[in-house]
């Protein structure tokens, strides 16, 4: 009975996903919103169809692939027999498999990161990643990936062997602040893959740093980051925690943006800091283990779970891996819900700061130049906005500050 639960839920989540991209599928075409009419002409909106749809073809044939793995995984007693052959006690048999089932997915996957960076990237004019650059962010992702499930499942067998029945509270708080020292260190994780630098002296460094300065912070630095070693978008970001807390500027942004728009830019991510959105986003992240929490404490106290997948009593791993794992996709779509209109919402109140710091017009500029340098969406679903999206789509942050200027 359980496998067939399992086998719903996880062709629910594949449904629910195939949904999203018809829905996307059936918004091409139709008539663009009036603010973002001429950003492409005739002939770049059918290069923006033409990518849409690779990208989109890529992304169903990843999503079958996925379900094929988990039907495997959840179908047959191949998680248990595989546990069962490893060797070592519960936690070390754990790790073992972890980074088994990383492996082989890594693997997996490889081909159809290839195809994205090597075939669909480079065919329009995105793609900067070398092939010893890719192979080498391969093999991090794979570690820290994993050594994070390490440490987060480490917490969670500690607490369940010391607090048994409590363990999901404490474990709960456990992650919790491991989530707050990974995004306190966010930068230092960054530079595992990137190269920061600062903001050159001149104009433009002035202007950014004068603007921090009046709205009561001080300036550690501004840097920049050499995104254009993977790609040729350009973005900034806004990340760290407290003393630590940094906004970030690619390179591709700083080379190929007027200062005007770049400050524009600045002041959005300057409002980000100033609201401690980060923060924000950090604790409501938190939330999203909540269900997860619950559903891993059910699954350890009915023992029938477990054995229905072959192993011989409630497995911690088992339970863990299906919370945090397989099943993870499925609670996210729904809480993602919410957490996408907050995070809208701060987008939203960025984009009203750096209009009332003067910088609408360069706003709308450097916001147009961003999407049709990334070939953007210029019209997405509204209901994929509402189920997805955690920025405003373009037209709507332009129509915002359009409405300020009439207002005022």
């Amino acid at each position: 009975m359980y496998k067939i639960i399992f086998l719903v839920l996880l062709l629910v989540n594949f449904f629910y996903h195939l949904f999203l991209h018809i829905l996307s599928n059936k918004q091409v075409g139709k008539p663009l919103p009036k603010s973002v009419q001429g950003i492409y002409n005739d002939e770049e909106y059918d290069k923006w169809r033409r990518y849409n749809n690779k990208k989109d073809k890529l992304s169903i044939v990843s999503s079958v692939i996925s379900l094929a793995i988990s039907i495997v995984l959840f179908c047959t007693n191949i998680i248990s027999v595989v546990y069962t052959a490893m060797p070592g006690g519960t936690f070390i048999k754990a790790v073992l498999v972890f980074l088994s089932i990383g492996l082989v997915e890594t693997i997996i996957s490889l081909p159809l990161e290839y195809i994205f960076n090597f075939k669909i990237e480079e065919e329009f004019g995105f793609n900067k990643i070398t092939p010893k650059t890719f192979i080498a962010d391969t093999i991090k992702n794979f570690l820290l990936g994993n050594i994070l499930n390490i440490i987060i499942f480490a917490l969670i067998f500690v607490a369940y062997l010391i607090f048994n029945n409590y363990f999901a509270i404490v474990a709960f708080i456990g992650i919790a602040l491991l989530l707050i020292l990974i995004s306190t260190f966010s930068s230092a994780i960054s530079k595992i893959f990137n190269k920061f630098t600062s903001l050159e002296e001149g104009n433009l460094r002035s202007t950014l740093a004068k603007m921090f300065e009046d709205a009561g912070y001080k300036l550690k630095d501004i840097y920049v980051m050499d995104a254009s070693k993977r790609t040729t978008k350009a973005n900034a970001y806004c990340g760290g925690l407290g003393k630590m807390k940094q906004i970030v500027l690619f390179d591709n942004l700083v080379n190929n943006y007027s200062d005007g728009e770049i400050t524009a830019v600045f002041a959005h991510e300057l409002a980000h800091f100033k609201n401690k959105d980060t923060t924000k986003m950090t604790f409501f992240n938190m939330l999203n283990f909540l269900p997860m929490m619950a559903m891993m404490s059910v699954m350890m106290f009915v023992p029938s779970i477990a054995q229905s997948f072959g192993f011989e009593d409630a497995n911690i791993f088992f339970a863990f891996y299906v919370s945090f794992g397989s099943l993870l996709s499925i609670v996210s779509a729904l809480i993602m819900i919410p957490f996408n209109a907050l995070s809208c919402r701060y987008e939203r109140r960025a984009d009203a700061l750096a209009y009332e710091l003067g910088y609408g017009d360069d706003l709308i500029s450097s916001l147009r130049k961003l999407h049709k340098d990334s070939l953007a969406d210029m019209n997405p679903h509204p209901t994929v906005v509402k189920l997805t999206y955690n920025h405003p789509p373009l037209h709507e942050r332009i129509e915002l500050i359009e409405a300020k200027k009439a207002v005022k």
